[in-house]
């Protein structure tokens, strides 16, 4: 017996006999797949990450040395391997100010691109009697003190809990390794401000060209009391102070976060809309394509038709064709769109210069899903007007060449 000729067979045989039509409409679905899944992603990865910002950065201001107010953002979302310092006396200074309520300084030492050190990262040294950045993230890791001698590292340092690390010839214990933040925070390494300290008087041993008083810090993170607003603060901090003439700057990192994300929400905003509108004229086009394509088949549909063919099996075999066309757009789409978007999450951060966090695999495949379902879609709306013309068409007519 002959093989059974089905539905399936007829639809492959007629999208193969026009090759360039049907790799058209593939590239075309698969060009909002594409953009659909990988777009998403990228918003998806970027409101994660000033998310987590929000979070980490539990400071409404930080005081900085004077003229590194630009750097900020590179430390905080790059973490530009950056060596800081002003006096002690500051973090009293700061305290002191009418509306400030808490404060806790850091200390910043950029390890250095050679022998001495495992690899070039910012260390940041904190107090973990006053601190509100740092110590509340790594404590949903690690439950323990950390001790003098011990590190805990940013998740995009490569380096196992308990293996050692060295900075300028000085080997330092991990004691933990942090979850990924998609901020500078993961390629940091965390030690207590007197290990930071130590770490500093190391690297001006090895030539580093700095200069470190014996208490000094980088910056001041302080949160500010009740009843206070950040302007308040800072014009009492300026008018205490000065402005730069002391060489300090203050930098509202509260403010710094929220106009990232009132960015990120316009920019998802934009990229949705302009999501709708190519959806919309990928259906516009395609309908025209099926359009044309039925009065180009009319007189094989009369015959079908002629055949014994249904008016729904008419209509059936243009669905059938159309979804065809969806489901391969839509898979080649979502699959280049993922290989180019999942494996370079950390240079999209880099690229985007903002911080990004990789969707988990549950996130990864609802958008997925999503993503396949809006592009499938596209072929069997588009032709479903053109089907259901192909079906009503009168027998007689189309077999003759005339219009229904």
């Amino acid at each position: 017996m002959e093989p059974r000729f089905g539905t399936f067979d007829f639809v492959f045989c007629n999208l193969k006999r026009r090759p360039f039509r049907t790799a058209c409409l593939v590239i075309l679905v698969a060009a909002l797949s594409f953009m659909s899944f990988g777009g998403s992603l990228i918003a998806y990865g970027l409101m994660k990450g000033a998310e987590n910002m929000s979070k980490r950065l539990g400071a409404d201001m930080m005081v900085v040395p004077s003229g590194y107010e630009n750097a900020v953002s590179g430390i905080l979302l790059r973490s530009e391997p950056s060596t800081l310092s002003i006096d002690e006396g500051w973090t009293e200074k700061i305290a002191s100010v009418e509306g400030v309520s808490i404060v806790s300084p850091q200390l910043l030492v950029a390890s250095l691109n050679a022998d001495c050190c495992s690899s070039p990262v910012q260390i940041v040294g904190y107090d973990p009697e006053t601190d509100f950045i740092v110590g509340p993230w790594v404590r949903t890791f690690f439950l323990g003190a950390v001790s003098a001698g011990e590190i805990i590292v940013g998740n995009a340092i490569d380096a196992k809990v308990g293996s050692p690390l060295k900075f300028f010839d000085r080997e330092y214990r991990v004691a933990a390794r942090l979850e990924r933040t998609g901020m500078g925070f993961d390629a940091c390494v965390f030690m207590d401000l007197d290990t930071a300290r130590r770490a500093a008087r190391d690297l001006i041993s090895k030539g580093g060209k700095v200069s470190f008083s014996a208490g000094a810090v980088s910056s001041i993170f302080l949160r500010i009391s009740d009843g206070y607003t950040i302007d308040q603060v800072m014009r009492n901090i300026h008018g205490q102070y000065g402005y730069g003439g002391n060489g300090i700057a203050i930098v509202p990192t509260r403010l710094f976060v929220r106009n990232i994300a009132a960015g990120l929400n316009r920019l998802f905003s934009f990229f949705v809309a302009l999501e709708a509108v190519i959806w919309i004229l990928v259906v516009l086009v395609l309908g025209i394509v099926f359009s044309v394509t039925i009065n180009e088949r009319s007189r094989e549909f009369g015959i079908f038709r002629s055949l014994g063919a249904t008016r729904g099996q008419i209509a059936w075999l243009v669905l059938f064709e159309s979804g065809i066309v969806g489901l391969y757009g839509g898979v080649l789409g979502t699959f280049f769109s993922g290989l180019l978007v999942l494996p370079f999450r950390i240079y999209i951060g880099r690229i985007l210069n903002m911080p990004y966090v990789q969707a988990s695999v549950g996130t990864i495949t609802l958008i997925f899903a999503a993503s396949f379902l809006l592009s499938f879609s596209v072929g069997p709306l588009a032709a479903l007007a053109s089907s259901i013309r192909a079906g009503n068409r009168d027998v007689y007519a189309v077999i003759r060449g005339g219009e229904a």
